[in-house]
């Protein structure tokens, strides 16, 4: 008789992993100002969300580019529109220029902390940047520069 192993991870187990996204957030304005690259972007940036990882999900320029088809400037376009739209914060910024390879890291904002519950901005902005905190609206501006 054999030993039945222990599945380990959650996205190992038999049940498989999934994306709840609520009719809420489906019918709010700021998911329906969503591209739909930006639409996309976020739900492939929740592969690299496993349960207690909200905050510290690596997630490149390059990624979003392969999951979208596209050339980096439409890469760019739907990240910074998820930004400001309240989907998603940035962590921990990168460049070409950081002797480190790493990638930035991003909280998804209708997923919970693993101090603390969601922060839910999507809900508070209507797809507005003065909703968004100074510091993503003053990185969105010089980017745009």
């Amino acid at each position: 008789m054999s030993r039945r192993k222990h599945p380990g991870k959650p996205h190992k187990r038999d049940k498989g992993q999934f994306v709840a996204i609520s009719y809420a957030m489906i019918q709010h304005a700021s998911f329906q100002s969503l591209s739909a690259d930006a639409r996309c972007i976020l739900i492939q940036m929740h592969l690299g969300f496993h349960g207690n990882n909200n905050g510290q999900i690596a997630f490149s320029t390059r990624q979003a580019m392969q999951c979208i088809h596209s050339g980096s400037e439409r890469a760019k376009r739907a990240l910074d529109q998820l930004q400001v739209s309240g989907f998603i914060v940035c962590h921990a910024q990168s460049s070409f220029t950081m002797k480190t390879k790493k990638a930035r890291e991003w909280e998804i904002t209708f997923q919970p902390m693993p101090d603390g519950p969601p922060s839910h901005l999507w809900k508070k902005n209507n797809g507005s940047i003065s909703a968004t905190n100074g510091s993503q609206h003053m990185e969105l501006m010089n980017d745009l520069m």
